[in-house]
């Protein structure tokens, strides 16, 4: 069976997605810049640390904190027809995280027997989305601290037990050992590992680095074989001899490199790709992270972006690509794209029969508009490239002679994954609100409201159910106050994890307005019917986008219809929940509404950032 890398050519770019370090709202913004920049494939570290942050208990669908929603991540590249390698760890140097990725609770020792329920765990989650069938084209995982460079840090076991056993094995008796180390020994063990390294190796550190390969090696081999055994058929990297490897990964921070197609077994991966501001305090090991980013945290591209984008797609199988070291143009039948990192003037020969040409102009943010400052004349096409307005800034300049006319393939697929973007961030917040309005509508409420014959055993259980909830209110108001601030108890209470106190993968608060009092049931019902029907308003939309289903033959009329009518519906839903936020941050101010309800201003907040971020792209 064939594998991915032997379905496509090289060289082989991708880039990093430190998806535990970027807000979830943020995840389609980021990777549309990403595929903007020309990068199809993606490189997901996966710290192990960040995914169980207390024994026992793995997080993989976001249940404690959005970011950890890894699968997620990989059902939306699938969507967004993103490929992905996998860098599962343990180990993961030179990425900035808190204990290279570690668990903090591991104790000294135990890592190769507790790994393996990482493995297993993490591979039941995702060998369902390998290639071919899904995303993930590759797996990697590191065995051993620091890439094998000594020294690296020990642990007794292996040089207190497994040393000493190695020694009587290569040498038979301490008369061998004396012979070969030059030393006076009564005893093989009083051969004591070296926790000092000479620049010039002596005789025992000699035999202690073939010892620590040999012990790499195995652990390897029983990692390799464990991973295979959970299911995964893509290529590892490492591998064991005669098996497919995974080609290796070469961090880069540029793609301008030499002679890249002379590396085909060479992934080349952009390097911190995206700045970090701030670096999340339960992952990062310092608070800013990627700072010289081609992507700025807010989704804006700095001038290494065009760099990167130039060079990446003069990699495309696309035909009439050229580049002159400043504008890069691609030639085709009926049109022309235009693309510069710089603000520039244009001037570009065009053929006779393009008199009638429409230049248009692709925001950032997906909009695409006339561009009345490029001008036609005497068979050039002149006027002044600007990179950025006081709204946006520049994509690329498609010019056509009929808008009417299907767009070349690559055009299509590119302004397709655009629409598709949003599109995705449009169906979770339609996901989001329905299940709020499924939690606190009060439709759905009241026809759950219990009989009258059980009436005064249901009444006097909600009394003091109520006076309960207004006692522990009324107490926590008081502990948040005494400890300095409303914000520490708001953390609380969405469980926002802390490096002093991590939380255990439990399931979401439910708030059932029932057990509240009338005035909160009223806001609260309020609230929930609002969602049920932006929901629903959304719903209309998706349904009426994803009955076109992916425009083979789009046109740029096609596309900006179908733009205008997410960001309608985007700028509609927006205006419809932002007044929840408002209504919900005084009712909780004012203690109309108990803190616990701050869970729900944080999910109605969620969904608008996700729309700003995701589909406003601003």
């Amino acid at each position: 069976m064939s594998n991915y890398f032997q379905t496509v050519s090289p060289p082989y770019f991708t880039a990093d997605f430190d998806y535990f370090r970027i807000a979830r709202e943020k995840w389609e913004l980021m990777l549309t810049r990403l595929k903007q920049m020309g990068i199809n494939t993606l490189t997901l570290t996966t710290p192990w640390g960040f995914h169980e942050n207390e024994g026992g208990t793995i997080d993989l669908h976001g249940t404690t904190n959005p970011r950890r929603n890894v699968v997620g991540l990989i059902q939306l590249c699938k969507e967004l027809q993103f490929y992905c390698v996998i860098k599962l760890g343990p180990y993961h140097q030179n990425h900035g995280l808190l204990n290279q990725g570690l668990p903090t609770w591991l104790a000294e020792g135990s890592l190769p027997e507790a790994v393996q329920g990482w493995y297993k765990a993490l591979s039941h989650a995702l060998t369902p989305y390998q290639w071919p069938d899904g995303p993930i084209v590759a797996l990697y995982f590191d065995s051993t601290p620091t890439h094998g460079k000594f020294p690296f840090p020990l642990d007794e076991h292996l040089i207190e037990v497994k040393w000493p056993i190695w020694l009587r094995k290569q040498y038979g008796n301490v008369a061998a050992l004396n012979g070969a180390y030059g030393t006076s020994y009564s005893s093989i063990s009083q051969a004591v590992f070296p926790t000092v390294w000479s620049q010039e190796s002596t005789p025992v550190e000699i035999d202690a680095k073939i010892f620590l390969n040999q012990e790499s090696q195995a652990r390897q081999t029983h990692d390799y074989q464990t991973l295979i055994e959970a299911g995964w058929q893509v290529p590892l990297h490492p591998s064991v001899p005669e098996t497919p490897a995974a080609p290796h990964i070469q961090n880069v921070t540029s793609f301008e490199l030499p002679e890249a197609n002379d590396a085909p077994s060479t992934i080349f991966n952009l390097h911190q790709p995206i700045q970090i501001y701030y670096d999340p305090v339960e992952i990062g090991s310092h608070p800013m992270w990627a700072t010289a980013a081609p992507i700025r945290a807010d989704g804006s591209f700095r001038r290494k972006f065009w760099s990167l984008r130039h060079l990446l797609w003069q990699h495309k199988a696309i035909e009439g690509v050229q580049f002159d070291g400043t504008i890069l143009t691609i030639e085709f039948k009926g049109g022309r794209v235009v693309m510069s990192g710089q603000d520039t003037r244009l001037k570009i020969d065009l053929p006779k029969d393009f008199g009638k040409l429409i230049c248009y102009r692709l925001r950032s943010t997906g909009e695409l508009m006339v561009d009345s400052q490029l001008k036609i004349s005497r068979g050039k096409l002149s006027g002044s490239y600007q990179i950025e307005d006081e709204v946006a800034q520049t994509d690329m300049l498609v010019c056509m002679v009929d808008m009417q006319t299907p767009l070349p393939n690559f055009l299509s697929t590119y302004l397709n994954f655009l629409l598709d973007a949003q599109l995705q961030t449009l169906l979770k917040c339609k996901d989001l609100m329905e299940a709020l309005h499924e939690l606190l509508s009060s439709k759905l409420n009241v026809a759950s409201e219990p009989s009258h014959q059980k009436e005064p055993y249901s009444s006097y259980t909600l009394k003091e159910a109520r006076r309960g909830l207004k006692d522990a209110d009324m107490a926590l108001r008081k502990a948040i106050r005494s400890i300095g601030g409303l914000e520490s108890g708001f953390d609380s209470i969405l469980g926002r994890p802390t490096p002093e106190a991590p939380r255990p993968a439990k399931g979401s608060l439910v708030i059932n307005p029932r057990v509240f009092d009338n005035d909160v049931r009223k806001i609260l019902y309020t609230i929930g019917d609002t969602c049920g029907q932006a929901a629903a308003e959304l719903t209309a939309v998706i349904n009426s986008l994803s009955a076109k289903g992916t425009i083979e033959n789009l046109t740029i009329e096609h596309y900006q219809q179908s733009y205008a009518q997410i960001v309608t519906a985007a700028i509609h839903a927006y205006q419809e929940i932002d007044p929840l936020v408002a209504q919900l941050r005084i009712n909780i101010a004012t203690e109309k509404l108990p803190l616990v309800t701050w869970r729900i201003h944080d999910q109605i907040e969620s969904i608008g950032k996700r729309l700003q971020w995701g589909i406003l792209r601003s």
